[in-house]
């Protein structure tokens, strides 16, 4: 056995201190895009009046600064020089005049275009292939604040998306407009809109990206939340100061969801540090409900996403059977943000070893949503959770736990015995970590079974599998794509449990970790514990095994 233990401590999730200079990090940007309502019929009459109704509901003082006029604002041609003009039909003032309204509110002025031959929604709209240069200039002559640059007509006018073609993968169209961004004489915020198409995006993207898309465009209906919630999670490892993975807008008041999806949806992607963008009309004949709009200005959830250590949330366990997660991630002054998600259609109780899970002995609790203290909390916290809740914990005066957790010696996906259509494939050196190889073609009607593993007691135990799933949901979207595969675990031949593994990073060499806590070990030597695909998926594959450790906490 490999004796390597590559767990994340739960130590890490307490912050450290914070240094001066930390406190003027960038931290995610917050502001409003006309898409997700107007689509790409953006006018000078919807922008001023939704601009207007930032400032109005209160919006523009919670921190929504970042106004975009999103696709279709261009008139069809180019003027005389190459420059994109602005269409004088729906911006009839002009874009100075524009930017002078949008500025006198005190809001920014965010601009849009792509690295294609026209923009998303209508072709034969100029992008910026081939003009960066030009655009760039523009962007800046214009005023603008930020630029929100997307991925449609990649390789010719006539085809808008083909996710499979490598050109929608490539970082190059990007690079080459952050550096005319860079060399212009203004300070553009730079939104890369890219939708996770290709590889490696978490390596190439946050360089010259403040903010970088993750995914396909979100879907008005609650399963795009669950989706886009399995696609963020290998971020967390790329996420910091000054560029952050875009989650994609807000729904929250379109009237798509409940009022606890609101909170969730609204809640994730602060901890995970998204961008908050909010897509629901703000203009005359449009306001949004009293509950939505508590749930966009809620103080506590939006201190959370602009907390200056920038770190995020992360998936700590997961109990897909039950539906159910725990994520937490640090904070500044010494905090942690703890989240419990119910997935659940139904309500139910669950409950937390805070020493085992997030390395907390005792701490003083707040519960955000609620907007109360509930007191010193410690041991093993238990809660019930309506359906769709995502109840948000703020920890202070925390005391670390004492235990830490070691591996018991790792199980190498070389080290298995394969049936089925499962096979080991090697991989080149520094791919498919700590072990150099992996179980494939885990199918139903597959098993990979590890014998002689130490379980340290009869308890439940915590394992860690590391595992590699990049089957990412482009093209199934907006149906029922997940970014998950299932895999069971069974121990000592006893029932098995299915696990919903998420995306565990930028290509299919670059494997994740998943803690779960599984039933029915022995003490000592003698266990068995058999990995094999879910026999209600019917041809669908596993997630790709690297190998796993038990945890044992000292």
């Amino acid at each position: 056995m490999i004796q390597v233990t590559r767990h994340t401590s739960p130590a890490i999730f307490l912050a450290a201190a914070v240094s001066a200079t930390l406190l003027d990090t960038p931290t995610p940007q917050l502001g409003w895009n006309s898409y997700n309502f107007f689509n790409c019929y953006p006018s000078e009459a919807i922008i001023l009046e939704n601009a207007k109704g930032l400032v109005d509901h209160g919006l523009a003082k919670a921190g929504y600064e970042y106004l975009t006029v999103d696709c279709g604002w261009p008139a069809p041609e180019r003027d005389e020089d190459g420059r994109m003009v602005w269409n004088p039909y729906l911006f009839p003032s002009g874009v100075e005049a524009l930017r002078d309204e949008i500025h006198g509110l005190g809001l920014k002025f965010g601009v849009y275009s792509g690295g294609g031959y026209g923009q998303c929604g209508n072709g034969s709209l100029p992008a910026s292939l081939g003009y960066e240069a030009i655009d760039a200039a523009s962007f800046a002559e214009w005023g603008a604040d930020s630029l929100k640059y997307d991925n449609c007509f990649a390789t010719n006018g006539s085809v808008m998306v083909d996710y499979h073609d490598p050109e929608y993968g490539s970082p190059e169209r990007f690079r080459d407009m952050a550096g005319e961004i860079d060399g212009v004489d203004r300070d553009i915020l730079y939104q890369v809109c890219q939708w996770g198409c290709g590889t490696d995006l978490g390596e190439w993207a946050p360089p010259i990206g403040n903010s970088y898309r993750i995914s396909n465009d979100i879907y008005n209906h609650w399963r795009s939340i669950w989706r886009i919630a399995n696609q963020v999670v290998p971020y967390a490892d790329h996420t910091g100061p000054g560029s952050f993975p875009d989650m994609d807008m807000l729904i929250v008041g379109l009237d798509v969801l409940t009022e606890e999806e609101e909170r969730f949806h609204m809640g994730l992607w602060s901890m995970a540090k998204s961008p908050l963008t909010i897509g629901l009309p703000l203009n005359a004949t449009s306001s949004p409900s009293r509950s939505s709009l508590a749930t966009l200005t809620n103080k506590d959830v939006l201190a959370i996403n602009q907390d200056p250590l920038a770190k995020p949330a992360r998936l700590v366990r997961r109990f897909t059977e039950e539906e159910w997660d725990l994520w937490a991630g640090p904070l500044s002054r010494d905090r942690m943000v703890v989240a419990l998600a119910n997935w659940r259609n139904g309500s139910q109780s669950v409950s937390i070893d805070l020493a085992r899970a997030i390395g907390v002995s005792s701490a003083h609790a707040k519960d955000v949503w609620a907007g109360r203290s509930i007191g010193s909390v410690k041991g093993v916290y238990e809660t019930d959770l309506d359906p769709h809740q995502l109840q948000i914990l703020i920890l202070s005066k925390i005391k670390p736990s004492a235990l830490k957790p070691v591996g018991t010696g790792y199980h190498s996906a070389s080290t298995a015995a394969l049936t089925g259509s499962a096979i080991l494939s090697p991989c080149t050196q520094g791919e498919c970590l700590p072990a150099g190889a992996k179980v494939t073609d885990i199918a139903s009607n597959s098993t990979v079974r590890f014998s002689s593993v130490q379980a340290p007691s009869a308890d439940t135990q915590i394992l860690a599998v590391d595992f590699i799933n990049y089957d990412v949901a482009m093209g199934s979207a907006w149906e029922w794509g997940s970014n998950t595969r299932n895999m069971t675990i069974a121990v000592n031949d006893g029932v098995a449990k299915r696990w919903a593994f998420p995306l565990s990073g930028g290509d299919w060499f670059e494997s994740g970790r998943l803690l779960v806590e599984v039933d029915g070990f022995e003490e000592g030597e003698g266990n068995s514990v058999v990995f094999a695909g879910s026999k209600g998926d019917g041809d669908a594959w596993a997630p790709e095994l690297v190998g796993f450790e038990l945890l044992e906490y000292q």
